[in-house]
């Protein structure tokens, strides 16, 4: 598993870039770019953004993980099996 700061970091980069993108394609809007332009723009913004969600999901799944294997609970180890699969499915989505 990775450490929380090099994800933390990771991500910082990650929603960086994003923003980067993000007011790129406002500009791009406002100077009346080419339509295919810009949707390449919002595509390639949307995976990035999708690439953070995966990331953030994939630390939380291990996170779920450890903590249900290491709960003596078996009611604790499937609430924490729950919460992860309706995350995921809603993710999903």
């Amino acid at each position: 598993m990775h450490d929380i700061v090099d994800v933390k970091d990771n991500l910082d980069k990650r929603l960086k870039r994003i923003e980067g993108q993000v007011k790129g394609i406002r500009r791009m809007i406002n100077e009346e770019k080419n339509c295919q332009e810009i949707l390449t723009q919002v595509s390639a913004a949307r995976s990035a953004l999708k690439m953070v969600g995966n990331i953030v999901l994939n630390h939380y799944a291990a996170e779920c993980l450890c903590n249900s294997i290491s709960a003596e609970d078996n009611k604790a180890k499937l609430d924490e099996l729950q919460k992860l699969i309706q995350t995921i499915t809603r993710f999903a989505d």
